[in-house]
Parts: structure tokens; sequence; C-alpha cells
């Protein structure tokens, strides 16, 4: 469990950040320099809020208004930087032993060897870090930051700067082992594949503030707050001009079932690009299909891997974008100026408000 309220003024900016959380794995996802690194070492220590309070399993490190503030040395906190920030002449045997050796603690030697198995890293304890790869490196920092056993482990964009395959192997690693061991983990990243694949809880943070949180699979689906919903990858957003018997009527004239209950005074409808189906020329349309379906003439057509990004104009100037498989794109031949109908189910349509509506 962790309950962070914090107020940071710098010169020309200013973070305020409020969110708990009970998982073990939390991320803190946003762009870059919107404020996730600095509260990371808010919480490590490295400097402090101006107020605010910051408790870990009920253990509060930081506590303006009672004077609390718990020395880095005493914090047991697992930091783990995009640099690995490794001693270069000490060996990784030593390397890891550090924070044990600093700290004045006695070696759980079962434990060491524990860490030293489960990272595979038995062989490079006697070498030097600069003669490893960056993945050996990370490995090593990953037990500098484990043996001591610390009750909160920070990840820095940690993976960041490894290939895919190595990336996807150590992430995994460290996912089970923080589940195992049962501690609470906060990762910062701006990768929402990575944010999805790691987060039990999501933390989205945008210029200093925090814009939602929430467990992740129901902010995946139906975020509160239009501005949680762009960064959340939803790119088809609308704002709603009419509300009635559950439809909703956007700016370009186009009409939707989207059922729910709506409030605030700036509604917005929100679907993934991932979630508009295409209608098959042959297959017969009714019911809702006939009233959230739309016509459109393909735009542009970009390949991104795994998928293809659609760009959709339809008759009424709507711009939509539909992202598909690729052997979905294959089996239909579909090629820049095609016409298209699509249709939206009425279960992915998300109806957001802004912040800007008060929270409601």
């Amino acid at each position: 469990m962790i309950q962070i309220e914090t107020i940071k003024s710098f010169d020309d900016s200013r973070l305020a950040l409020s969110f708990s959380a009970a998982s073990n794995r939390i991320v803190l996802f946003g762009a870059s320099g919107a404020g996730k690194s600095v509260l990371l070492k808010m919480i490590a220590g490295f400097y402090n809020p101006d107020r605010g309070k910051i408790s870990v399993n009920s253990r509060m490190l930081f506590d303006s208004e009672n004077g609390i503030d718990i020395p880095i040395y005493q914090r047991r906190i697992g930091y783990l930087p995009q640099e690995y920030t490794l001693f270069p002449n000490l060996t990784v045997r030593s390397n890891i032993l550090y924070g044990v050796r600093f700290q004045k603690k006695v070696l759980d030697k079962s434990w060491f060897d524990t860490l030293i198995s489960r990272l595979e890293i038995g062989d490079l304890l006697e070498r030097d870090p600069g003669s490893l790869s960056g993945g050996q490196q990370q490995r090593v920092a990953l037990a500098r930051s484990l043996i001591i056993r610390p009750d909160i482990l920070l990840l820095d964009e940690p993976f960041s700067a490894l290939d895919s395959a190595i990336r996807e192997t150590l992430r995994n690693m460290v996912m089970d082992m923080v589940d195992e061991l049962d501690i609470v983990t906060l990762l910062v990243t701006h990768d929402l594949d990575e944010a999805f694949v790691f987060g039990q809880h999501l933390v989205l943070v945008d210029q200093g503030a925090v814009v939602e949180a929430g467990e992740r699979d129901g902010l995946y689906q139906h975020p509160r707050f239009v501005e949680a919903a762009r960064l959340l990858g939803f790119t088809n957003i609308y704002p709603i001009q009419k509300i009635e018997e559950g439809t909703a009527t956007i700016q370009s004239g186009d009409t939707f079932f989207c059922g729910g209950v709506f409030k605030g005074k700036n509604p917005y409808l929100c679907i993934r690009p991932e979630h508009i189906m295409i209608l098959r020329e042959n297959r017969p349309v009714d019911g809702k299909k006939r009233t959230n379906g739309i016509d459109g003439e393909i735009r542009h057509v970009y390949h991104h891997g795994r998928y293809i990004k659609i760009q959709l104009l339809t008759g009424s100037g709507l711009e939509m974008q539909i992202n598909i498989p690729v052997h979905v794109f294959d089996r239909l031949k579909l090629k820049p100026g095609m016409t298209l109908r699509v249709f939206l189910k009425e279960e992915s349509i998300v109806v957001c408000n802004s912040r800007d509506d008060g929270g409601l």
C-alpha cells in the first residue's frame, strides 16, 4: 500500500501529485517531463516535497505537517534508474553488496544466493561492470536494489535502453520477483504497451498532476476524463453536441447509440481505434449496426508492424483512425481510395467528461 500527497514548486513548474494504491505493481505513465521521475526521487528521499505526505505500507516516510523526514538510508528503498549507476571501480559482487555494507547490515547469504540464481549472474560476480552488456548491467543493478530487501522498489524506465527481447525477459523477471516477494513497486514509463503489461494499477500523469488513477483494466476500458482517454490511446475523440435517449450527436452531425449515464458540461465520445469494426460488403446490416454504421473513404494507410493504421474520412467530414491486424488488412485487400463501412459497438463507445468540469 502506498499513499502519496506531494506538492513541489520549481522555478518554471509546479508538481501536485496525489494518489493511493494497494497493488504491488504500480505504473506512473505519461510523457517525458510530466513529473514522474521527480516523484520517484521524492519517495527515495533525494529531495523532499514542499509539503505533503509519503507513506509505504503504513510507514510514514515524509510528513511535512508533523515534521517526519526519514533519512534516505533508513527508508528501505530499492532504486533502479535507467543509467544503471554501477560503480566502475568495484566488481559485480561488490556492487551488489554495496547497500548491505553501507547500511552495516549482516549479509543474508541464502538471500544473496537466491538473487544470483534467479537473475542468472553467478558467472559475473568477479567481473568489472564495464565488461558487461546492458542487460547484464541491469540485472546486477536489480540485484543491488533487492539485496537489502526493500519495502518499495522504484524503477525509473530501467528497460528503455535494452533491445526488445532482453527488455521483455528482464521485465517479466522483475514482475515475477516483486509479486513473489510482495514488494510495492513503482515503474516510470512513457511506453503505453509497457504500462499495460507491467501495471496492476495505473497513475496517469500530465504536466505535474495526476489526471486519473485506478486499476489497469477498469481504467483502460472506461476512463472518466477525456484527458485520460487521450493518454490511454483513444485516438477517436469527438465533442458531443446533443445527448438524448441513449444517443450522442457529435459536431459532424453523426449520431451514435452509446448508452450510459452522461454527466458534465462538456462530454466527449471516445473510442479506441482497435474497437472499430469493419463491415463486410456481403454481410446484412440491420438494427444498431445500421445506426452505428458509417461510410468513409480510406485516405491513408500506415504499417505499424503488428497492425495497420487506417485514416478514414466520412462524407460528413469526420476523421477516424482504425487499427486492424495485418492479416485482416491483407484479406480485405484494402488500399487508399476505397470506400469502407465501419461499425461502432455500443459497449466500446466511452463517454468522458473534461477535468475542467470540476471532476464530475
